[in-house]
């Protein structure tokens, strides 16, 4: 799963950044920022999303969610290091995809409600996991537009802090679950 993300996902990306749009990969990766800050300031931006993700998801109204993320979640990424291999993976991966190369032609609003509705967050049938939907729909915009005017490091630095934060706090939830009682929040 991460090495499709990074390799598949990522490899397309930049191929359509490189080829198809005719744009440097490279000057779109590092931007006008240097990778120094951008790396801080998206962990920074990730740790901010994360920690406001989790708030949401921690809500009583989010139950269901937690409880059928959690146990997901457990099953496929049981140790830390698969979780962290698959936060950056995916950071780097599908930023390059979607940050990289649709946005270029989708735009930053289109590229933000796509890519939250490929991962299945805005169900017009759920609406708790809905309004989480919504929540990540704003926060993809922001990143969607540091990656535009700072750089795609900032934007995949983010990305990967955001699932490694969220994926770890559903892996220990998960265990509070199997032990027949949700963690409180």
């Amino acid at each position: 799963m991460a090495a499709f993300t990074l390799g598949g996902m990522g490899g397309v990306g930049w191929l359509l950044i490189a080829r198809v749009q005719g744009r440097d990969a490279f000057a779109i990766l590092l931007g006008p920022w240097q990778w120094g800050v951008q790396a801080v300031v998206g962990i920074g931006a990730g740790l901010i999303i994360a920690w406001i993700g989790w708030w949401i998801i921690a809500r009583p109204d989010m139950i269901e969610v937690r409880i059928r993320y959690a146990g997901l979640v457990r099953e496929l990424m049981p140790d830390r290091s698969l979780q962290l291999a698959v936060s950056l993976c995916a950071g780097i991966g599908e930023e390059l995809l979607f940050r990289g190369a649709v946005q270029y032609w989708l735009g930053i609003p289109l590229t933000a409600v796509l890519f939250v509705a490929l991962h299945g967050y805005l169900p017009l049938r759920n609406s708790p996991l809905f309004r989480y939907g919504l929540f990540l729909t704003i926060a993809m915009l922001g990143i969607g537009w540091a990656a535009d005017h700072c750089g795609l490091l900032l934007a995949m630095t983010a990305h990967a802090v955001i699932d490694a934060v969220l994926i770890r706090r559903l892996v220990a939830e998960s265990v509070d679950f199997k032990n027949g009682a949700p963690r409180n929040p």
